[in-house]
């Protein structure tokens, strides 16, 4: 005798149909605008990796970091706003 969820997966699994609810962008939190963040909660909002933040940092091309101690370093939120500003294009400049 068979059991009728001997054939029914453990795990539901969905495909990706036109049924399937696009992703959205209202469930992700922005930047904060005021205080301090490390590399690590800068880096999901920056198009480059962490070495290309010290990097650029190091030379001028990023705002400069703040050394809290001596293993920590942090960048001032309001200038990294400042820093995408200046560093994206609208649609009258391309």
């Amino acid at each position: 005798m068979t059991h009728p969820t001997q054939n029914t997966p453990v795990i539901p699994f969905t495909d990706n149909t036109v049924s399937d609810t696009p992703p959205t962008t209202a469930n992700k939190l922005a930047m904060p605008t005021s205080g301090l963040g490390r590399a690590k909660d800068l880096l999901p909002y920056l198009p480059f990796s962490k070495t290309t933040l010290f990097e650029w940092s190091k030379d001028g091309r990023f705002p400069a970091p703040i050394k809290l101690s001596p293993t920590m370093t942090a960048w001032s939120y309001a200038q990294v706003h400042e820093w995408i500003n200046k560093h994206t294009s609208t649609p009258s400049e391309v």
